[in-house]
């Protein structure tokens, strides 16, 4: 198994770096919310939201992800 999930590598190839962005920056607000209101199970569906999309954009910087879309 590699570092990075079938998930991610998905939300990789089918977003843009611009559609990526724009939905970690959602998250984080989400997150915010979740963790002002203290709704444990809203924080911890943002977080899995959130850790995806962040390691999607990984993704797309790594050499195995340029080589794949050649």
């Amino acid at each position: 198994m590699g570092f990075f999930s079938r998930r991610q590598k998905r939300l990789a190839r089918k977003y843009t770096a611009g559609e990526l962005k724009s939905c970690y920056h959602y998250s984080e607000n989400e997150l915010r919310e979740a963790a002002e209101n203290g709704d444990k199970k809203a924080l911890k569906r943002a977080m899995k939201v959130h850790g995806n999309v962040e390691y999607a954009m990984f993704y797309k910087n790594t050499p195995e992800y340029k080589n794949r879309r050649k």
